[in-house]
């Protein structure tokens, strides 16, 4: 197998600084958190059948070739979106009104199947998942209480994806994290422009109910939030995330698998329906 790789550098994510780090996709080498991160993979741990029936889990040959994969999904992505912020999308994507929320969770603790998200908040591949794909995810799979999903924040992009992830992060110390991570995306702005200021996130926040903006501030610059952030980035890397958007479905008592990257709306759901079949 091949070897993980990580370097601790100077400064801490205590600190909430990153190195500025120049990438040209959305793999995960690079600086983060006070990590230095290089591409891995981890084996696949699902049924022996499941890629044969959906071919939605990547078939492990090795960590190289998962990470490569990866890579030039977010190039594929980044191409696309020509490496410039979005257009601003007014109105919220999801009515998150009556799904509950448990700081990172959303939806019904006792759904025996989870679908984890490792995403970074520039990722305009993660925006065009959140925006596009995922509120059919809600209403088809969450909001009945089939699914829940778990938000795992990646912020491995720069200085704007951090202070973005504390924010969320500091949201769902308020169980609204899902609803200003929408937000965020919804106004994603060109990567580590310097998009993610305080007027910008004071006025999303303003606009979520039931949501403390003054305590979300004062979170935001809390060491349990730069903890949560820490151990966001460590799992990330004991999961072996080569990149954002990554996707795992857990299903209760057995070990979460990897979905291969790059799938449509039609195959996210099937790979939800498998996953509730089994």
């Amino acid at each position: 197998m091949i070897a993980v790789a990580f370097l601790s550098v100077a400064k801490s994510i205590m600190a909430a600084r990153l190195v500025g780090a120049p990438s040209t996709d959305h793999s995960s080498g690079g600086v983060s958190a006070g990590v230095l991160i290089e591409p891995v993979a981890k084996a696949d741990s699902s049924k022996p059948d499941r890629p044969s029936r959906l071919a939605v889990v990547l078939a492990f040959g090795g960590a190289i070739a998962v990470a490569v994969a990866l890579v030039l999904v977010a190039v594929v992505f980044r191409s696309e979106s020509g490496g410039s912020e979005g257009t601003p999308v007014e109105k919220p994507t999801i009515d998150f009104t009556g799904i509950p929320q448990d700081g990172a969770i959303l939806g019904d603790a006792k759904a025996k199947v989870t679908l984890i998200e490792y995403a970074d908040l520039q990722c305009p591949g993660c925006r065009q998942y959140a925006l596009s794909t995922f509120p059919g995810i809600v209403e088809r799979y969450i909001r009945p209480g089939n699914v829940k999903t778990e938000f795992r924040g990646y912020p491995f992009l720069g200085d704007d994806s951090l202070k973005a992830q504390r924010f969320v992060s500091a949201a769902g110390l308020q169980d609204r994290l899902w609803n200003l991570q929408e937000a965020l995306y919804r106004n994603q702005g060109a990567e580590n422009s310097g998009w993610v200021t305080d007027d910008l996130i004071r006025q999303l926040a303003e606009d979520i109910p039931g949501l403390d903006v003054d305590q979300l501030f004062a979170d935001a610059e809390s060491d349990q939030v730069a903890q949560l952030v820490q151990e966001g980035v460590a799992q990330a890397s004991a999961d072996g995330v080569p990149g954002t958007p990554t996707f795992f479905i857990a299903i209760e008592g057995e070990e979460p698998y990897m979905l291969q990257s790059g799938l449509t709306a039609e195959q996210m759901h099937a790979a939800l329906d498998d996953a509730l079949g089994s």
